[in-house]
């Protein structure tokens, strides 16, 4: 019977230990309760020790007090703290411990509160104390009173109030604020790069017009001398010749403008020549494709005036052909034949540019006769 009585006295000052720790815990606890809870288990505690000296009749009544006490007890606590789901220190740490974001919370310089989150960041950082200062001397970046943190490969920020702070995550949005920065970086140096070359773009422009200006007119002038070229070497010169160089002299420099029309400035050509002295005998039609065709009148006039100026010529062979893919031209003259090495003028060299710019081949061939030779494709 005896062992019986100390086995529920154990009993009951375990219960009575496991209460007054779970009452340890609440914030908004009644005091009195508390105290009570001290007061019987050091009731039941010196009753376990004196039995000996207790009648038996008293022990049961204070076995059976402390049964009753602990069934109104508990019944009494489950309604008064938990069922009112009151809350306590170790329900908010239990909620603060499952958030992502890292709370701290001081009081003076002590802690106060701080979840785990914050203290494997601190940890991290190997911040023990005063940890206002040492977040702010390790930040790599401030917004008022936020400060940025790099923690190993993440990156996290503080956001300081009073004797409170919180942080959490923001690597993905650092980085890219980060990539933001360098393409705006990027795109300020592409903006300089742009701007010069701009005006490379109009330095590069104004040497383009100024050769095309200075192609034309050596096509022109060329034109025009192997011309006068003709009338000079003519036996009998009428008073009519002598007017009508004095008149070429005086056109000589002075911008001719091509029609729009390439088959009327090919026209035109093969009338100036014939009036003196050299026949451009044309097989076949300029290609449709008019840029072709403008490059093709612009050869064969070149190719013109080189056949009188540099072998004498009194006709020209203009030979075009065209096929499915490709149009082929072939121009020979009948001037004196020179077994020399042919090195390329400027004349020749704007013919070859022209035709490679287009995607087409150029040559020229001297046996068994001086040809220049073209094909091009119809789909350029």
């Amino acid at each position: 019977m005896t062992a019986i009585i100390i086995g529920i006295l154990c009993i009951l000052l375990v219960c009575q230990i496991l209460k007054t720790i779970l009452k340890t815990s609440i914030i908004n606890k009644n005091k009195i309760d508390y105290v009570l809870e001290y007061i019987v288990s050091i009731i039941i505690f010196v009753t376990m020790f004196m039995q000996e000296y207790i009648l038996r009749n008293k022990l049961l009544v204070i076995v059976v007090l402390g049964i009753i006490y602990e069934i109104i007890s508990l019944i009494y606590m489950y309604f008064r703290y938990y069922k009112k789901e009151t809350i306590t220190d170790f329900s908010i740490k239990k909620v603060t411990d499952e958030c992502e974001v890292g709370i701290l919370v001081l009081k003076g310089k002590k802690v106060k509160l701080i979840n785990n989150k914050m203290y494997e960041i601190l940890n991290k950082l190997n911040i023990k104390k005063d940890y206002v200062t040492n977040i702010i001397k390790q930040s790599i970046d401030q917004l008022d009173k936020n400060y940025c943190v790099k923690v190993e490969d993440k990156y996290y920020v503080f956001v300081v109030n009073d004797n409170e702070i919180i942080t959490f995550d923001i690597t993905e949005e650092y980085e890219l604020h980060q990539k933001l920065n360098d393409q705006n970086r990027k795109i300020k140096e592409n903006n300089k790069q742009i701007l010069l070359s701009i005006d490379n773009i109009e330095e590069l422009e104004r040497e383009k017009n100024l050769l095309k200006l200075k192609n034309k007119y050596h096509d022109i002038l060329g034109q025009n001398l192997s011309i006068l070229q003709q009338y000079l070497n003519r036996e009998n010169i009428s008073q009519e010749n002598f007017e009508e160089i004095k008149f070429m002299i005086q056109k000589m420099f002075i911008d001719i403008e091509d029609t729009e029309d390439t088959n009327t400035n090919l026209e035109n050509l093969i009338k100036i020549h014939k009036k003196n002295g050299t026949d451009i005998v044309i097989n076949g039609k300029l290609p449709q494709n008019k840029e072709v065709a403008k490059v093709f009148f612009e050869i064969i006039r070149e190719a013109t005036t080189n056949a009188i100026r540099h072998a004498g010529s009194s006709k020209v062979f203009v030979n075009i052909k065209e096929t499915l893919e490709e149009t082929y031209m072939i121009i020979t003259n009948n001037g004196k034949r020179s077994n020399e090495f042919i090195t390329e003028n400027q004349g020749i060299k704007d013919m070859r540019r022209k035709i490679e710019k287009l995607g087409g081949m150029f040559y020229i061939s001297t046996l068994p006769e001086f040809s220049v030779n073209i094909s091009i494709k119809n789909n350029c």
